[in-house]
C-alpha cells in the first residue's frame, strides 16, 4: 500500500511537473543575474530538463567549445575541467569520469542543444527554476560552498530538498571526479549520486518524500593497469532530513599512492629509452635496501617504471643495454637538472591525488 501511495506521488508530481512546464511559452536564462540572449535557437524544456544551445552556454560559463562533426561531439574545456557530451548519447564523461544525462544531447531549431542543468553543475554553478505564468526562469549563480575549505564555512546555508558539497584532497585541493551518493533510509536501493566537477563541487536534488539520507562517496583512481577505489571521508557523518537540506563536504585521504617514474632520454644524444636497464635502490634510514633492476616499460602517459611506493627516497643508476649489445654505463640526472652523475638520488612529487611521480634523464 505504502509503495502504491509513493508511485502514485511521483507519478502525480511528474504529471504537474510536465503540465506546467507545456504550459511555459518563454524560457529564460539568467546568469549571474543577467539574461543570456540565444540567437540561433531558443531554450527549450524537454521531460522536464532544459536544452539550450551548446555553444552559447558553454561560452558563457568560461569554456573553450570543440565541435567534432565526425564524431557529432562537443568539449568544454577550462582550468581543471573538460566536460564532454555526444549527440544522442544518454553518457557524458566529466575530466574522464563517465556520468549519466536524463536527457542526451540533441537537433532542435537545427542547433546542437545540451541540458542546462548537468552543464552548469559540473562546471560549479547553482540552479534554481521557477515559473510564473506563461515564463520560465532558469537562474544560474556561482556555488555558496567555500572553495577549498573541506568543511561547513559561513557563507553556507542549506537548501531544502538539495544536498550539496565539495570534495577536497588531504591537502585542502578539490578533487573532481569523484562520485558522491545520497543513500535514502526508508527505500531500499534507491540511492541518488553525482559526480564532483572541476572544483570539486556536487549538488543532489532530493525527491519530496518524509524520509533521512545518509551521505557517502569514492574515487576511482586509476593509472596504467592499476585502480583503487577511494572511499570519502564525510566531514560531517550523520543523517539528515530531506525536507532540511544538508551541506555535506568530504575528504579524500589516499592510503596507497602510485609511484609513477618516468624516464627519457637526452635530447642531444636522442635513444630508445628501451635500451636502458635501471637500478633503482630504496633508501631508508640512511640506508640502502635492496635494488630493483629492470628494463623499463610503456604505460598510458610516458615510459619507466610504475612498480615504486611513492613517497620514499631511491638511488638509480642505468646501463645502455640494446637487445644483444653488452650493457654499458650511463649517466644519470632529475630532469631538468644541471649535472649528469653516474647515480643520483631522487624522490617523488604529488602529479595528481593519489598519484606521485618523478622524472628521470638518461645520457650514454
Amino acid at each position: 500500500m505504502f509503495m502504491a501511495v509513493v508511485a502514485g506521488f511521483f507519478t502525480f508530481m511528474t504529471f504537474a511537473q510536465q503540465t506546467t512546464h507545456a504550459a511555459a511559452a518563454e524560457v529564460r536564462v539568467v546568469l549571474n543575474g543577467k539574461q543570456l540572449q540565444f540567437e540561433q535557437a531558443e531554450p527549450v524544456i524537454q521531460d522536464g530538463r532544459v536544452l539550450v544551445p551548446f555553444r552559447k552556454i558553454f561560452e558563457a560559463l568560461g569554456f573553450q567549445v570543440k565541435w567534432n562533426s565526425s564524431l557529432q561531439q562537443v568539449t568544454g574545456t577550462k582550468a581543471g575541467l573538460e566536460i564532454e557530451l555526444t549527440m544522442n548519447s544518454s553518457k557524458a564523461t566529466v575530466n574522464g569520469k563517465s556520468v549519466s544525462l536524463d536527457v542526451p544531447p540533441q537537433m532542435n531549431q537545427n542547433s546542437t542543444m545540451v541540458p542546462l542543468r548537468f552543464v552548469s553543475e559540473n562546471s560549479g554553478n547553482s540552479v534554481s527554476f521557477s515559473t510564473k505564468g506563461s515564463v520560465s526562469t532558469i537562474t544560474i549563480g556561482s556555488s555558496s560552498v567555500g572553495a577549498g575549505s573541506g568543511g561547513p564555512g559561513p557563507a553556507e546555508k542549506a537548501t531544502p530538498y538539495v544536498v550539496s558539497g565539495q570534495v577536497v584532497d588531504s591537502s585542502g585541493k578539490p578533487v573532481a571526479g569523484a562520485e558522491v551518493f545520497a543513500d535514502n533510509q526508508l527505500l531500499y536501493n534507491s540511492n541518488l549520486t553525482a559526480v564532483t566537477d572541476g572544483n570539486g563541487y556536487y549538488s543532489i536534488e532530493l525527491p519530496p518524500l518524509a524520509t533521512t539520507w545518509n551521505m557517502g562517496g569514492y574515487y576511482n583512481l586509476s593509472s596504467g593497469d592499476k585502480e583503487l577505489q577511494i572511499e570519502l571521508e564525510s566531514v560531517t557523518d550523520k543523517p539528515f532530513a530531506g525536507n532540511t537540506g544538508a551541506i555535506r563536504n568530504f575528504i579524500m585521504r589516499p592510503e596507497t599512492s602510485i609511484g609513477e617514474l618516468y624516464i627519457y632520454s637526452d635530447i642531444s644524444d636522442y635513444f630508445s629509452e628501451s635500451d636502458i636497464i635501471l637500478t633503482v635502490t630504496p633508501i631508508v634510514a640512511g640506508k640502502e635496501g635492496k635494488p630493483i633492476t629492470t628494463r623499463g616499460y610503456n604505460f598510458p602517459g610516458g615510459f619507466g617504471l610504475q612498480e615504486l611506493p611513492a613517497g620514499g627516497t631511491y638511488k638509480i643508476t642505468a646501463q645502455y643495454a640494446p637487445e644483444g649489445e653488452t650493457p654499458q654505463p650511463a649517466l644519470v640526472r632529475v630532469r631538468y637538472t644541471k649535472e649528469y652523475k653516474e647515480s643520483t638520488v631522487f624522490t617523488f612529487s604529488s602529479f595528481v591525488a593519489g598519484i606521485e611521480r618523478a622524472e628521470i634523464e638518461v645520457k650514454r
